[in-house]
């Protein structure tokens, strides 16, 4: 009997691990100006995170594969992995959204309302060495602070001889996107 039941629980296991991961999704509601709103959502499925926006004039935008899944932006399980939040003090809400990048990284990213364009675009991030991307390399485990104009990040670097160093980045609004600054 004993052997049958851990044939049945080897068999529950393997078909579990067999099953598709749980989809994830998530909302937020972003200030955009004027007294309108726009409904944010975030899934997660077989092609990664999807973030749509519906906008006020009823059209959807849409941004697919940012990461493999949502990850908290706070660092703690169940937290939420979008959030809407005015970054830069102008009344209007940034939409930042979290996702992970293999193998053990996470990429965040944030968007802003256009009123010319009448849509959300990207906000870059330009990194101490002048990189630009449209993202910032965030570690997956640790929590990405908020700041009035500024966003915090943590990562771990590995130098080519195995020696891990763990850094912490501050990016400051500049008016167009975010900058690390000097005041680390």
């Amino acid at each position: 009997m004993p052997k049958f039941v851990a044939s049945v629980l080897a068999l529950l296991f393997a078909a579990l691990a067999a099953l598709p991961a749980a989809a994830q999704s998530v909302s937020a509601t972003a200030r955009i100006g004027a007294g309108q709103t726009v409904q944010v959502r975030a899934t997660t499925g077989a092609d990664g995170v999807l973030l749509e926006f519906l906008l006020p004039d009823g059209r959807s935008q849409s941004f697919p594969q940012l990461g493999e899944a949502l990850v908290p932006l706070d660092g703690r399980p169940g937290g939420a992995g979008l959030v809407a939040r005015d970054l830069n003090s102008d009344g209007v809400d940034e939409v930042i959204l979290r996702g992970s990048v293999p193998p053990d990284r996470g990429a965040m990213l944030a968007f802003r309302w256009s009123p010319s364009a009448g849509e959300f675009v990207p906000i870059t991030f330009t990194d101490d060495r002048d990189r630009t991307n449209p993202f910032a390399v965030v570690d997956a485990r640790e929590p990405v602070l908020f700041h009035p104009g500024a966003i915090e990040v943590q990562f771990e670097t590995t130098r080519p001889d195995g020696r891990k160093s763990n850094h912490v980045a501050r990016y400051r609004w500049n008016g167009q996107g975010f900058t690390q600054s000097t005041d680390n």
